[in-house]
């Protein structure tokens, strides 16, 4: 049945987090502003909605350990109510928050069972059956989804049968689950309109306590110039949304957004969210030089990690000079045979070493991702994290620990060798959670096994630079001693 469609509403859900170590964070949503721009240029009325960053002060306990973040049910409620929006889409980007986003179309449905509800995201792009599970669900759009909502949104307006040719739609039809694999992604990555920007509340993004990773500038804003990683990392799943094959944008449609953020937003730190910025050398470097050129003055930071293996010390330099303070290096693994056998990360450490030296003389700052906790990884190979950190003198790495998520390759190894805990289900999906236990370790192992480590580097830390350590250890006792002023 034909639907006339003339307003969308675009939400970000609620989240929950743990109450001691809040580990969300709002931030200008991307891809909800890319879709926005796809359904404007349709002549669509365009609400977006982040619960997270409008509700943020709005903390519910959900338990002893968790809370829930964001906008209430009433206040969801009411923006739907004066919207009245013919289509409610909601960006899933994480298995552990499903149930937030599943509010959202339960919310929609009790207000008008005629709202078309959609999802979208990292999460119903894996588990698109478990999602259109929910009755109050109907669509699911997988991976990349500028081309797929244009063509769902033009389908229910003039055609709704051409809906089951869809490529990357999942659907159901009087009762069955259909999903149409995602086989086309978009090639001419220019051809996307910048995202829709002026629908975000962006100023008050500007300025959080919390934030992705370390800021130097109060007025950030995220930015992507590439999709897809040919990388096969056991643990990611990225290639679920963006493919394997890498596609980039080109340089002058970089630079362009660039100077747009920076002259209407007065952007001062620009966060880089690829999977590979890097990955061709090239156009890597044609980007700096362009920014140098034009004069931007802006900083950059690769908040989700920049794979070593491509970096050479040109690039690095022109890193540094067009604004980079900070890398952030994958690593993943101090233990050669367990990067390329195990987690099967292309990357030799010799080469990183050349990396790290390289940075610490052009005074780049580096920032560093290992992980813990894989299946077929022993103690003694994991403890090489921590000794390969002390060798190169990062002393504070970001540790995690391995998370099952589905759609990667450890989660069907997990699954398959009945490596989950017992009582694991889908809002355990977290990097400070111990999922996976083995015959060789488990829980109480790897927590001591990062407790010393942590020890170990401060150790080490302490001896390379005491003034340093000086400094931190005395703000430590100054701010335990407010703590318990305050707690008395």
């Amino acid at each position: 049945m034909k639907k006339h469609i003339s307003r969308v509403l675009l939400f970000m859900p609620p989240a929950i987090t743990n109450k001691t170590l809040i580990d969300i964070n709002p931030a200008p949503p991307l891809g909800l502003g890319y879709i926005a721009s796809v359904l404007e240029s349709m002549g669509k009325e365009v609400k977006i909605v982040d619960c997270l960053l409008e509700g943020w002060n709005n903390r519910i306990s959900i338990s002893d350990e968790i809370i829930r973040i964001g906008l209430s049910e009433e206040s969801i409620k009411e923006i739907i109510r004066e919207f009245n929006p013919d289509i409610v889409s909601v960006n899933s980007q994480f298995t552990r928050q499903y149930k937030n986003a599943h509010d959202i179309y339960r919310i929609a449905k009790s207000i008008n069972p005629e709202i078309i509800t959609i999802a979208g995201g990292a999460h119903p792009s894996v588990l698109p059956e478990f999602a259109l599970r929910d009755q109050n669900l109907d669509f699911v759009v997988l991976g990349e989804g500028e081309q797929s909502i244009k063509e769902l949104v033009s389908a229910l307006s003039a055609d709704p049968e051409k809906v089951s040719s869809i490529d990357g739609i999942g659907y159901k039809t009087g009762g069955p689950i259909h999903v149409n694999p995602k086989t086309r992604f978009i090639e001419d990555l220019d051809s996307i309109t910048f995202p829709a920007w002026h629908l975000m509340n962006v100023e008050r993004y500007f300025g959080l306590e919390v934030s992705h990773g370390k800021r130097t500038c109060t007025r950030f804003f995220s930015i992507t110039t590439s999709r897809g990683c040919p990388a096969r990392c056991v643990f990611c799943t990225a290639f679920n949304v963006w493919g394997r094959k890498y596609r980039a944008r080109s340089v002058r449609n970089v630079v362009d957004e660039i100077k747009f953020l920076k002259e209407h937003y007065d952007i001062g730190e620009l966060l880089i969210e690829d999977d590979n910025f890097t990955f061709d050398v090239e156009r890597a470097e044609q980007i700096c030089d362009r920014i140098i050129e034009e004069n931007l003055n802006i900083r950059f930071d690769t908040p989700n990690g920049i794979a070593a293996y491509k970096l050479t010390p040109k690039l690095l330099l022109k890193m540094k000079n067009a604004g980079f303070e900070r890398i952030n290096l994958a690593i993943e693994s101090g233990n050669q045979e367990a990067l390329l056998k195990i987690i099967k990360k292309p990357l030799k450490l010799a080469k990183v070493k050349e990396i790290v030296t390289y940075c610490q003389s052009i005074n780049l700052e580096v920032g560093a991702f290992f992980i813990i906790g894989v299946p077929n990884t022993t103690i003694s190979q994991m403890w090489d994290n921590y000794r390969f950190c002390r060798k190169l003198k990062l002393f504070e790495p970001f540790i995690s620990v391995a998370t099952p998520y589905p759609g990667s390759d450890l989660y069907k190894i997990c699954k398959e060798k009945n490596y989950l805990k017992k009582d694991f289900n889908l809002e355990d999906l977290y990097i400070r959670k111990f999922s996976i236990t083995t015959k060789q370790w488990g829980e109480p192992k790897l927590r001591i096994l990062m407790k010393v480590g942590y020890m170990y580097l401060k150790f080490f830390q302490a001896l390379d630079n005491p003034v340093s350590f000086s400094i931190k250890l005395k703000d430590y006792i100054k701010r335990r001693l407010n703590i318990n002023e305050r707690i008395f």
